[in-house]
């Protein structure tokens, strides 16, 4: 059914507009004053088909190209003719209704193909659990790590939760600036906040709940798409490692709210609703932090050329 259905598009989209061009081009040719100059514009587009596939074949040998532009003109000749048996002079009804069965068809397209056309959002990894992860399960069911920072890997909370015998247990902690990152060439890489010394301790009641219904939408979370580019913003990143199942699946998030992502925001809104709130923490505002990070960035670098320039 759903090849019928990509047939069925791909005339639509692609075959079907040709042929009414042809239509709506001779249609007017026969039933309008300005007969010369519809037939000239009429003629532009097959001259133009029959040029390129000209091009395609002798200059670049490219037979498949050549074979498709002579298949777009004979579909472009079939409307033509079609459109010289027109004899109505109501040739505005002939157009919009051919733009109205086209914008249809488009409409269609869109509903049921938009995902294939954008771009996959964020990134979604599903692997199996190394032996060295499962040794780390200390007997517990998964564990979730979640990471929010800035778009420079700033002001960077970092949450982990493990479920055993039914207990939910966290722990928690927060980086403010990722500068010491910077090597000595200058650049900046990512690496996880230090949470290893944390002590775990038992979440309540109510976020426990929470972090059941997190791991059930990690598990769920199918990939959404967008159209859009976004340079700025936040990072967001989900890990899930589930240890009955010697399975690991990540997920980044980044930018959800501001791409609209909606099964993202639910998975990120969740994971807000667990993580310690960001006052308690640090008290300074995030523009602050911001500034903080990049003086030491900026005093990092500096001292870098400095070590250049002496040697």
């Amino acid at each position: 059914m759903n090849e019928i259905l990509k047939c069925l598009m791909t005339f639509a989209t692609e075959i079907l507009p040709v042929i009414l061009l042809g239509i709506i081009f001779f249609a007017l040719r026969k039933n309008t004053s300005w007969k010369k100059f519809w037939l000239v514009l009429g003629l532009l587009l097959p001259a133009f088909v029959v040029f390129r596939s000209v091009q395609w074949l002798a200059c670049k040998n490219d037979l498949e190209m050549a074979i498709e532009g002579l298949f777009l003109l004979a579909l472009y000749v079939l409307g033509a003719f079609i459109g010289n048996f027109f004899k109505t002079k109501k040739v505005l009804y002939v157009i919009a209704g051919s733009v109205v069965v086209l914008l249809l068809f488009l409409a269609i397209k869109w509903l049921v193909y938009h995902d294939s056309e954008m771009f996959p959002f964020g990134e979604i990894v599903d692997e199996p659990l190394q032996d060295v992860e499962l040794k780390m399960a200390q007997n517990a069911d998964y564990e979730i790590e979640m990471i929010q920072e800035d778009a420079w890997w700033n002001d960077t909370r970092i949450m982990a939760i493990r479920e055993r015998n039914d207990s939910v247990f966290y722990r928690a902690t927060y980086r403010m600036c990722s500068a010491e990152n910077i090597d000595d060439d200058g650049y900046k890489k990512w690496t996880k906040p230090n949470i290893d010394s944390v002590q775990w301790a038992l979440l309540s009641p109510e976020k426990s709940l929470i972090a059941k219904s997190l791991k059930n939408s990690i598990e769920k979370y199918k990939q959404e798409y967008h159209s859009d580019l976004v340079w700025d913003g936040y990072s967001v990143d989900v890990s899930l490692k589930d240890y009955k199942r010697k399975t690991s699946r990540r997920l980044d998030l980044s930018n959800a709210s501001i791409l609209g992502m909606q099964g993202a925001m639910v998975i990120e809104e969740m994971m807000f609703d667990i993580m310690p709130p960001r006052e308690t923490f640090t008290t300074l505002s995030y523009d602050k932090v911001s500034k903080k990070c990049a003086e030491i960035e900026n005093a990092r670098i500096q001292q870098i050329e400095a070590s250049r320039n002496s040697k």
